[in-house]
């Protein structure tokens, strides 16, 4: 790992994954007792925030996995839970990396140095709300419609193939309904490139709402219904 100071807004600290190697532990195992300390401060109403702070990483299989962001006071509980050598060791290294933190970090001072300060934290938001909306637009991509814009699909076919057939009582409706059903629901499928309609995406909806309303037959059908039905006008 890439041994790294972080820095949260104006607060200086130090990643866990760090803090981990600092005193020879294994990550996950530092993760657990970390919180736990959460728990218990939290449960007594103390804000674990000013000790730990959630983040996350990417690790080399390209998966993001959970991590904490310690500040000096994070570190000095961790500190006094390790005795000995390694709790003296791990006193200095973390108290030496703050004291480079607090040399790096420049104070704005000036209204200019305050300006600039306010311009880059703006800009850092509004790249975290392009990269959020960035992950809600995918989401949307990937999810289909729900049971009622189902039953809706269901209902817009039905009523396009009874206008099609020239109503529910018609001679075409109950010869060749069934066969037309199929035909829509083929179209509709091979439209979307989808293996049901079930599968529409919710970013699709209102288009599979107006290709269902316009959907027509081909031309030898459209012929079969009207004999069909003229057939029968003709005998009465």
């Amino acid at each position: 790992m890439d041994n790294q100071l972080m820095n949260t807004s104006a607060i200086e600290t130090i990643d866990s994954r760090e803090v981990a190697e600092m005193v020879d532990m294994e990550h996950k195992n530092l993760l657990s007792k970390i919180r736990k300390y959460i728990e218990i401060l939290d449960g007594s109403k103390l804000s674990s925030h000013q000790f730990f702070v959630p983040s996350t990483y990417v690790n080399n299989q390209n998966k993001e996995q959970p991590c904490y962001l310690l500040t000096k006071k994070g570190c000095e509980m961790v500190a006094n839970k390790l005795t000995g050598e390694k709790g003296v060791i791990f006193t200095a290294k973390y108290v030496n990396r703050f004291e480079e933190m607090e040399k790096q970090i420049k104070i704005p001072k000036t209204d200019r140095e305050i300006l600039l300060l306010s311009v880059k934290v703006q800009e850092e938001t509004a790249q975290r709300v392009d990269k959020l909306e960035v992950k809600v637009n995918g989401l949307e991509n990937t999810l289909t419609i729900d049971h009622g814009q189902q039953l809706k699909l269901q209902s817009i076919c039905k009523s396009r193939i009874i206008s099609l057939l020239g109503g529910k009582d018609t001679p075409a409706y109950k010869e060749l309904s069934k066969q037309l059903f199929s035909f829509i629901w083929r179209d509709f499928k091979q439209y979307f490139n989808i293996s049901s309609y079930r599968d529409c995406l919710i970013t699709d909806f209102e288009n599979a709402v107006n290709y269902l309303t316009t959907w027509t037959s081909d031309n030898n059908m459209k012929l079969k219904i009207d004999l069909v039905n003229s057939q029968t006008r003709l005998e009465i």
